[in-house]
């Protein structure tokens, strides 16, 4: 649902907060834009980042901040949805960081959900997550040409079955049916 501009000016300060807050390791000002309840999820991008509540939050970013030096953290571009008191957004975020002289760019996706209380909009829940190339796994080398069984030629009607129609919506490589 669309949101009202001084909501989304709202929330864009939370994530302006959420920037200064990172780039000067300000744990304080960081948990601070967390909601205060106990069953807050808060999701990272490594392993061990999972925390609940406001105390699980300050855990794993402080892991995360404390590997390397936070130079930058950006927004890309950023979606903000809402309904009253909730929002939900999506995000990409380039958080730079260095180590001695060794600087490195990291890409994430930030999603959430902020509600508003009297005292402003805070995180309820939070996911970061780093995006990486899937690698599946090697299947089996194909069989040759002459190996392969020869296939049996279908009855005329069999060819002719009715196909279900494909969404206009997708792609035609999307129809596998």
């Amino acid at each position: 649902m669309k949101i009202d501009p001084e909501v989304r000016k709202e929330i864009n300060q939370v994530l302006d907060a959420m920037k200064e807050a990172i780039e000067t390791k300000d744990m304080e000002a960081l948990v601070a834009l967390v909601e205060s309840e106990p069953n807050v999820l808060t999701v990272g991008p490594c392993p061990d980042n999972v925390g609940l509540g406001q105390n699980g939050f300050k855990r794993w970013m402080q892991t995360l901040l404390d590997k390397a030096t936070p130079v930058k953290f950006k927004y890309g571009f950023t979606t903000i949805k809402g309904n009253g008191p909730v929002a939900w957004l999506d995000t990409h975020v380039t958080y730079t960081c260095k180590n001695g002289e060794n600087q490195k760019d990291f890409d994430f996706y930030l999603s959430g959900v902020m509600e508003k209380a009297d005292n402003g909009w805070h995180w309820s829940g939070m996911h970061l997550s780093a995006p990486t190339e899937l690698e599946f796994p090697e299947g089996p080398p194909p069989q040759p040409e002459a190996e392969k069984p020869a296939e049996e030629p279908k009855p005329a009607a069999e060819n002719e079955a009715a196909k279900p129609e494909q969404s206009e919506d997708a792609p035609p490589e999307w129809n596998y049916m």
